[in-house]
């Protein structure tokens, strides 16, 4: 990467200075430059090497030109494009503003009249884009930039060329192919040739539902189901999600969101005035030509053609087979067995947990949904006792449905005199069928690594075929599989790790990325380990190297690794943005893992509490990861705090304790916010009652501080000074069997300082500091202080 800025600035040295990286895109990464000739900052965008092979200069040149006539108030027009050694390149105004993506991310959702007035200028754009025949094709909010009050269209003729190439050579990247999935018109989806303007038309509908609730229309784990959804599901109304949108507004967004193109607003031009008089209301007028939100959800959608029924197809195998349980199996997510060890050899066990990983991490190169590896393992361990004991019979089909895969590699291990054979196969868990079996591989007792890697290639093989052309060799070619030494210690630190056991972990954990550099399992376990045994044990002290080599390291990993590895990096440097995208390409790579619990944290993170919400409740509390896992409540009741949703956060908190009856304190405290929230003061102290009448409680009580912010925040000024006080009483109960405990002093002076004794609360946090600075200075100071 830092040989082609290299390059790119020497090319380009004589025209432009290049000074950093803005950000980086699906197509193109940005640049802020200085314009050596006019002395003015520039945005420069160079386009990802791929697409510029695909491309070609010729092409993306016409394209650009056709772009570069276009001239509007709100079109971010262009200075200069070109191509040098190999870039291709095009140059736009530097606007010191920002995204309406990254708007997006502070707020979530927008002022209606400041979304009404974002909208009009967008749909200005593109009337002024659609009468000199230019359409735009992946408009969506990363393409709108905001500058004072105005809102400005970008990348005009790039996002049509760069699909036109992308879709001839089978690219797939998200944000490349044929759009933006979120944002894709019916038509798009189902990848019809004819495609015109009226794609803009519904991509503005998707626009204005997310600035208006917060979220897209339509959700899905993977690209497939978000297209599907396109073309099959009806939206739900705007008001659902905002009650607030007057019925003029909604129908208008509605009406852009139909599934045929002949159904929409017919033309940017025919819409604006819509929006100029959401705009500047009157009285009452109510937009031409719309029909009701009534009769919009009842209409019928009747799709034809080879093209959408391709579709439909997609959506039927996406959905899967549903039981009782109501386990949705996809056959197009995968999972990988434990190989059975059939030697009668227990030393010989983990020649099947080998392979099983080694073909995992393939797979996940391979960009095909796939469960991660220490997810197959835990539910294994589970599965294994519930066979025991008679409850399952089936576990090939039990590890599917704790996936949510529909497709299960399995296999076992033979010995065959010197030699140990794997043999393995694939089966269609969501049908009960096999789908085929795999020619065995063969090798010496010696050669276990060499037999690990030929089952592997075997397999990817297999998926080769079975998926066309998706695999490319590099994910059958790259690397070797962890050592036996370095899976051993991995496996007993994850195993320490998921008994809470975080101290003990962390030298296996260390040991293992000792062992095999390239692995990396290890490394993400160790920083984890770190982190949830309070960084004790001096592991503080080793906690920046250990970042800085990860980072190092990261460039080097699997996709679905790289992007865990990113989150953690993100994390250590505050950037939420940059850890919410991590984590949802990994909870993308896979889907159904605890991959999508760290996404849900890292869109809350973001202010994307919608995103986390969904997220969540696409994963089952009573199954996989998250069986009893009690932060899966946490993170949700946070999101539908954040959205306000109070009713439905004490609901989600009152189930969580149902599912966790052993939680105590802590599982009970959830319900605290949401009460507060609604004033409903006289739950709220049966909340604190219930809690005082167990031990050990002094973190939870702390977390009731909270609720007296979340009283005053809503007006219940003196709900909040009374439930102080009563706080301020338990602490005083408590202090002397704890004054040696500085967060419970720190959590006493805040509570008085919430219940207006300002005196008191002084007094006990000068002492606070006062100790602190003390611990500071002291050379003897213990670890985690």
């Amino acid at each position: 990467m830092t040989d082609a800025l290299s390059r790119l600035t020497a090319a380009l040295s004589d025209r432009y200075a290049i000074e950093r990286e803005l950000g980086r895109g699906g197509m193109a990464t940005v640049y802020l430059a200085e314009d050596l000739k006019l002395h003015r900052k520039v945005a420069l965008k160079v386009l990802r090497p791929e697409l510029a092979s695909a491309l070609g200069p010729d092409r993306f040149l016409q394209e650009i030109d056709i772009a570069a006539k276009l001239n509007h108030p709100h079109i971010l027009g262009l200075f200069d494009c070109g191509e040098a050694y190999g870039f291709l390149y095009y140059v736009m105004p530097y606007v010191e503003g920002q995204s309406l993506r990254d708007k997006l991310a502070k707020e979530v959702e927008l002022p209606i009249t400041e979304a009404v007035r974002i909208l009009r200028d967008v749909v200005e754009a593109l009337s002024h884009a659609h009468k000199h025949n230019v359409v735009h094709r992946d408009i969506k909010p990363d393409n709108v930039m905001l500058s004072e009050d105005h809102a400005l269209v970008t990348d005009f003729g790039v996002a049509k060329a760069v699909s036109d190439a992308t879709g001839a050579i089978g690219l797939t990247t998200e944000g490349v192919a044929l759009g933006t999935p979120a944002y894709m018109a019916p038509e798009q989806a189902a990848a019809d040739p004819h495609i015109d303007h009226r794609a803009d038309i519904y991509a503005v509908g998707v626009i204005a539902y997310e600035l208006l609730t917060g979220r897209t229309p339509f959700v899905g784990n993977t690209q497939q189901e978000l297209l599907a959804a396109h073309v099959t599901q009806t939206p739900e109304p705007v008001t659902k999600y905002r009650e607030s949108v007057s019925p003029v507004l909604a129908e208008l967004v509605m009406k852009c969101l139909e599934k045929k193109a002949a159904d929409r607003w017919q033309t940017a031009e025919e819409l604006l005035p819509q929006l100029e008089a959401l705009a500047t209301p009157s009285a009452g007028v109510t937009p031409t030509g719309m029909a009701s939100v009534g009769q919009m959800t009842k209409r019928r959608w009747f799709i034809a053609g080879g093209a959408v029924a391709a579709i439909i197809a997609v959506v039927a195998v996406v959905i899967g087979l549903r039981r009782g349980s109501e386990v949705a199996l996809d056959p197009n997510h995968v999972a990988v067995a434990v190989f059975r060890n059939a030697t009668g050899d227990p030393t010989l066990d983990h020649i099947g947990e080998r392979a099983g990983q080694w073909i995992t991490q393939g797979l996940h190169m391979a960009a095909i949904p796939t469960t991660p590896w220490d997810q197959v393992l835990h539910s294994s361990e589970y599965i294994q006792t519930e066979t025991d004991a008679g409850r399952i019979r089936d576990p090939l089909r039990a590890l599917a449905e704790e996936t949510g895969a529909g497709t299960v590699v399995s296999g076992a291990i033979y010995l065959l005199g010197d030699s140990i054979e794997v043999q393995m196969s694939v089966t269609d868990a969501a049908r009960g069928r096999s789908i085929g079996a795999l020619e065995p591989v063969r090798a010496t007792r010696h050669a276990t690594t060499e037999l690990i890697d030929s089952a592997r290639e075997r397999v990817m093989g297999f998926f080769s075929v079975r998926f066309d052309s998706l695999i490319p060799p590099s994910a059958r070619l790259t690397g070797q599989p962890p050592t036996f030494e370095a899976y051993k210690a991995w496996n007993e630190g994850d195993r320490l790790y998921n008994q809470q056991r975080y101290r003990e972990a962390i030298p296996y954990f260390r040991r293992a990325a000792e062992l095999d550099s390239v692995w990396a399992p290890p490394l993400r376990g160790l920083l984890y380990a770190i982190d949830n045994a309070a960084r004790s044990d001096g592991g503080i002290a080793h906690l920046d190297s250990i970042y800085e080599l990860l980072t190092k390291r990261l460039y080097t990993y699997p996709p679905y690794d790289r992007a865990l590895g990113e989150v953690l990096v993100a994390v250590s440097e505050g950037d939420h943005e940059r850890r919410y995208q991590a984590a949802r390409r990994a909870a993308q790579m896979a889907p159904g893992s605890r991959a999508v619990f760290i996404y849900a944290q890292s869109a809350n993170r973001a202010n994307r509490p919608r995103e986390a919400v969904d997220a969540l409740l696409i994963l089952d509390p009573e199954r996989g990861p998250m069986r009893g896992y009690v932060r899966y409540w946490y993170v949700l009741i946070e999101a539908l705090h954040m959205l306000g949703e109070h009713k439905r956060e004490l609901e989600m908190a009152r189930r969580g304790s149902e599912h966790h009856p052993d939680g105590g304190p802590a599982i009970l405290s959830l319900q605290a916010n949401a009460l507060a929230a609604m004033g409903r003061v006289e739950e709220l102290n049966q909340v604190l009652d219930d809690m005082k009448a167990a031990p050990n409680i002094e973190n939870e009580v702390l977390s009731l501080s909270a609720a007296v912010y979340v009283l005053r925040a809503n007006g219940f000024t003196d709900e909040a000074r009374l439930f102080a006080e009563e706080l301020i009483e338990w602490f005083e109960s408590r202090l002397p069997d704890v004054a040696s405990m500085r967060v419970i002093r720190y959590g006493y002076s805040e509570a008085m300082f919430l219940a207006g004794r300002y005196a008191e609360a002084q007094s006990t946090a000068d002492s606070l500091v006062l100790e602190s600075a003390s611990v500071r200075s002291s050379p003897h100071r213990s670890p985690g202080t």
